[in-house]
């Protein structure tokens, strides 16, 4: 009898431990979702920021595409706001061979490998030409119906999963690289130096009247490396959003992709974006 008594009040004991158990983990997982939603919500709130001082009337206030950082204050958290001209970067799928080859060969210091880099890239061009556009590349051009190629590249992650790129030069290469230009030119105002000392003809001392010449000089630039730069930025943008609330030891991290200035119905349309990743609060700062 007593053995009986001494398993129903274990089970019992065993029951009550598991609810425990079960309520905490319940308890815990309804405040991850929450938190998850509160920082998908700041993550879009950065973004509609970003495409407001994109579009701003007032030229000063304006937020330029060259990666500056800019910090915001919004619903108890603080939010860090980088805007990037895909017309700043260089095209996986439009840009100039030879920009192609100068980019790589900066990278890598070798011409050879330089132009083994460059050829993996036409291959895969080469062999999507002749295809119909995507969705994505008729927004970008405005074309209505117009039949051009289909992109080779939809993502610039897609050139470090090919053969022949090692993946050290491609985590080199990446932050420079874009599918989303709009035609493969470069807007020097707002490219890295990365991209402007691989521009072909562009010396140093070129490069610094970029930064200050005035708009006379800038156009004798444009006239010396006419096959490779352009005086239009946009319409694309890569906005990243980084939101980090007070309490939290970690921050949300978010890219965006928005062409602006296209559409007469939206401010902006919305052509990409990747998953939401957490970042420790210490290593995103």
């Amino acid at each position: 009898m007593l053995l009986v008594v001494l398993w129903v009040l274990t089970s019992a004991v065993i029951l009550v431990m598991s609810f425990n158990v079960a309520a905490r983990s319940g308890a815990s997982s309804a405040i991850s979702e929450v938190g998850l939603t509160q920082s998908e919500a700041l993550l879009d709130a950065g973004l509609e920021i970003a495409a407001a001082h994109l579009l701003d009337q007032d030229e000063k206030r304006r937020w330029p595409g060259d990666g500056t950082p800019h910090s915001a204050a919004f619903a108890g958290a603080d939010l860090t706001i980088t805007l990037q001209d895909a017309n700043g970067l260089i095209d996986l799928n439009r840009s100039d061979e030879k920009l192609l080859r100068s980019f790589f060969g900066k990278l890598a210091n070798s011409t050879a490998k330089a132009a083994q880099y460059t050829d993996v890239i036409l291959k895969a061009r080469d062999a999507m030409a002749g295809e119909k556009q995507t969705s994505r590349d008729a927004i970008m051009s405005g074309s209505q119906g117009e039949q051009t190629s289909q992109l080779a590249f939809m993502d610039v992650e897609q050139l470090g999963r090919m053969k022949g790129i090692p993946r050290d030069i491609f985590e080199r290469a990446a932050p420079f690289l874009t599918v989303f230009s709009r035609d493969g030119m470069v807007y020097p105002m707002s490219a890295p130096m990365t991209v402007l000392e691989a521009i072909p003809n562009l010396n140093r001392a070129d490069i610094e009247k970029i930064k200050y010449a005035d708009k006379s000089a800038f156009n004798d630039l444009m006239q010396k490396s006419q096959s490779y730069l352009t005086d239009q930025s946009g319409p694309a943008f890569l906005v990243t959003v980084r939101s980090h609330r007070p309490d939290d030891t970690y921050s949300a991290v978010r890219t965006f992709v928005i062409a602006v200035r296209i559409d007469p119905e939206a401010p902006y349309r919305l052509l990409a974006k990747w998953p939401t990743t957490n970042v420790a609060a210490e290593a995103a700062r």
